[in-house]
């Protein structure tokens, strides 16, 4: 029988393989500390977290997680009624929902309309997109933030999820890509059979980037739930955890132990975001291949 035979890695990749992972150490260092650091002032008394905020807890009070739901409160910036930890929580997952997925349906659709069909100035809404794309959003948001209030979205669940349908994001660009990349083989042979461009991009398009669009959906989400600024500016009466944990600084007179409440709460707030990762990556990184092609 053949001995088999191994080849040797080179010294040069060993030192960069070496290089990358002492990297990618450090980056996950700087990552996980501030969560395992506020997960462990997390069982602390707000005594025990002034005097040292670096060692271990002394006594481990478990008591501070049921707390965040009961007495975790924060006040809004123009006063009235402290906001809840079960109400911010509530606006963090239907603001989450509807954001994501208006915003990838509507990119979704323009993105296939530009990438599959050739009608006149489709050339130029791209070159557009990607001229918008450019934009600051720094110099955009006054002129948003003025035409969301004329056509009153601003504090109007109803109508805010308008803002977030526009299409032409960074999504629109990777999806445009995706449907540029998928077979016209399956689309030609459905339309032989019969079928409509409609029932063609739902049952025969859509699952061929079904990978793509947990990826997109994903990200966003992880940008959504973490975003305090979107519902500071458009959605004041209605805030989410992210901005909630913003105002807590200020409302900390109205909750005994503080701190390690809030960091509870900081620590309860990143468990959705690490589920979701967790489930979703095999979703992401499948491909999807299928068979049956016509002759």
């Amino acid at each position: 029988m053949n001995k088999l035979k191994f080849k040797r890695t080179p010294l040069g990749s060993k030192i960069i393989y070496i290089c990358f992972f002492v990297m990618f150490v450090f980056f996950a260092f700087l990552y996980l500390y501030p969560l395992v650091w506020a997960f462990l002032n997390s069982f602390k008394s707000m005594k025990e977290y002034a005097t040292d905020s670096l060692s271990l807890p002394d006594k481990w009070i478990w008591k501070h997680y049921i707390q965040v739901f009961t007495e975790f409160q924060a006040v809004p910036l123009s006063g009235g009624e402290p906001f809840r930890y079960m109400d911010m929580l509530f606006n963090s997952l239907w603001i989450l929902v509807v954001k994501v997925f208006v915003n990838v349906a509507s990119s979704m659709l323009l993105a296939y309309a530009l990438a599959k069909f050739r009608f006149p100035g489709s050339k130029f809404l791209y070159t557009l997109v990607i001229f918008a794309n450019t934009i600051p959003i720094i110099g955009a948001g006054p002129a948003a933030y003025r035409l969301a209030m004329q056509l009153g979205m601003v504090n109007n669940p109803a109508l805010i999820w308008l803002m977030w349908a526009g299409g032409f994001d960074f999504a629109f660009i990777v999806l445009y890509g995706y449907f540029k990349g998928v077979s016209p083989s399956y689309s030609e042979s459905a339309k032989m059979d019969g079928a409509s461009n409609w029932t063609i991009f739902i049952k025969v398009v859509l699952p061929q980037v079904t990978p793509c669009l947990a990826a997109i959906a994903i990200t966003q989400a992880t940008g959504v739930w973490n975003d305090y600024s979107t519902p500071m500016i458009y959605m004041r009466d209605y805030p989410n955890l992210a901005y909630g944990m913003y105002l807590f600084k200020d409302s900390t007179f109205l909750v005994k132990d503080s701190m390690p409440i809030y960091f509870a709460s900081a620590v309860i707030s990143c468990l959705p975001v690490i589920i979701l990762y967790t489930c979703s990556q095999n979703l992401i990184l499948n491909n999807m291949t299928t068979g049956g092609l016509k002759g």
